[in-house]
């Protein structure tokens, strides 16, 4: 009987140990599954992190990608725009050489019948006597040097141009085929005289006017108390008292002293706020006294003292006049210090050196015969 019993809790033994290895087999299997799910969860985890971080971004950019948008449509149609713009351009461009090439055309067709009516003229004029002949010519040489010392010393357009146009028709009714080349020349000095830009001195100076009304004194505002504040930090003097309580140190001591002695007064007024009716009323003087100079050296032709004057206006407009106020002043007197007293004059001698010259050869010509 023992020895079944034995036996039977063998089999019990084998049995319990066979039972708890799948158990403890079980259990692994268990915990691995855990892991790898709890492995995939953190990973499902960082993909919803990721997730709303961008979804916040995208956020954050759409206000961005609206502006994006309306430049887009904004470059779109400037881009329109500057083709459309261009189209026009360039015909109007190809209008204006047709006009250049069909007016060059007119004019040299023009010079072909002068030269023929001169010719034909010529031979009319040839009963004249040569003595008559050499007057209208000497007439013709004191028009154009007349012309050309009028307009170089004195800038009168009108008296050089009806100078020039007087020695043109002295050369017409002489009829001479070699003077041609000089009435051609004439022609061009016209077209420089009447393209000489001179300034025009009365709207400047109506404009000076303008600016001395402007320019009067404004009336002196109330009085304002300045805000006063203290020269020390709030931290500072904090800390300072808490120190001064606990110890009664030396640098906070210094430090009430100091808040108490020193201060800041925040002037938040324009110096123009600032000034009193005598300094404004001066200041007023002083402006006028400069805008006459300006206008003295105007009427005088004084280019470089003119723009230097209009500097310094600009300047005390700047420094003693408010922002709101001195808008439209410093655009007017950029306009007077836009103006150019002393243009370069153009060179209107040529048809004058040239009439000198062809009569030189002519004299030559009446000595070897």
């Amino acid at each position: 009987m023992e020895d079944e019993q034995q036996k039977l809790l063998r089999r019990l033994n084998r049995r319990t140990r066979f039972t708890q290895f799948l158990a403890w087999l079980a259990l692994f299997f268990t915990m691995v599954g855990i892991a790898a799910g709890y492995k995939n969860w953190l990973r499902i985890h960082d993909k919803a992190k990721a997730g709303v971080q961008g979804v916040e971004e995208i956020r954050k950019e759409l206000s961005s990608f609206a502006k994006q948008e309306r430049v887009a449509v904004l470059e779109k149609e400037i881009n329109d725009n500057f083709k459309d713009n261009k189209a026009h351009l360039d015909s109007a461009m190809h209008e204006l050489r047709n006009i250049q090439d069909s007016t060059q055309h007119i004019a040299e067709t023009v010079y072909t019948q002068v030269e023929a009516l001169t010719k034909q003229q010529e031979a009319i004029v040839k009963i004249q006597t040569p003595t008559i002949k050499d007057w209208s010519l000497g007439e013709v040489h004191f028009l154009l040097q007349t012309a050309v010392q009028r307009f170089n010393l004195k800038q009168d357009q009108t008296g050089a141009i009806a100078a020039f146009k007087l020695a043109d028709s002295l050369l017409v009714e002489r009829g001479s085929l070699e003077f041609l080349p000089v009435r051609k020349q004439i022609s061009e000095d016209i077209a420089a005289v009447n393209q000489y830009a001179i300034a025009d001195t009365s709207a400047l100076s109506q404009k000076i006017d303008s600016l001395l009304e402007q320019l009067k004194p404004l009336p002196k505002p109330e009085k304002e108390e300045s805000p006063v504040e203290e020269l020390i930090p709030t931290r500072i003097v904090e800390k300072s008292e808490g120190e001064n309580n606990r110890k009664g140190s030396i640098v906070a001591r210094m430090t009430a002293t100091i808040n108490k002695a020193v201060v800041i007064r925040k002037e938040s007024k324009t110096l123009q706020a600032e000034m009193d009716i005598e300094a404004k009323e001066r200041l007023y003087q002083l402006l006028s006294l400069r805008l006459e100079t300006l206008r003295m050296m105007l009427l005088q032709g004084d280019d470089k003292n003119y723009h230097q004057q209009a500097k310094r206006i600009k300047e005390l407009t700047k420094s003693y006049y408010p922002e709101e106020t001195n808008g439209k002043l410093l655009d007017q007197l950029d306009d007077l210090d836009g103006a150019n007293l002393a243009p370069k004059l153009p060179d209107v001698s040529r048809s004058l050196t040239l009439l000198e010259e062809l009569m030189t050869k002519t004299m030559t010509k009446k000595d070897s015969s």
